[in-house]
């Protein structure tokens, strides 16, 4: 029995109201906001926020998947897991570059 990226599924998880953060902090930025009390963009702002922990979250939870499928693998191909579970290696190496929980304070790299 083989284990390898085909076979393999994204569970389901609880689907949550999507926020755009550029829209929110555009509002903020605006210069209405001085004629709008602050607490009304409040609920927003933190319902974005809580979204941008979560999405990482669940990627960094993926690669965590991936490395237990992974393992699985290995374990039930033996000697032939170097070709026989290379796509799943790859993914996880993937998934562990790109997946990193940075929270929402962090700022977007700038090119050098």
């Amino acid at each position: 029995m083989s284990s390898s990226a085909a076979d393999w599924e994204y569970p389901e998880h609880r689907q949550f109201e999507r926020y755009e953060h550029t829209e929110i902090y555009a509002k903020l930025t605006t210069s209405r906001l001085l004629t709008i009390p602050p607490f009304r963009f409040a609920s927003s702002v933190y319902a974005a926020r809580e979204q941008k922990i979560r999405d990482d979250w669940v990627k960094a939870m993926e690669a965590r998947i991936i490395r237990d499928q992974l393992s699985k693998c290995y374990k039930t191909e033996g000697v032939n897991h170097y070709q026989n579970c290379r796509e799943l290696a790859d993914m996880y190496l993937k998934a562990v570059k790109e997946n990193k929980v940075e929270g929402f304070r962090k700022k977007p790299a700038t090119e050098a």
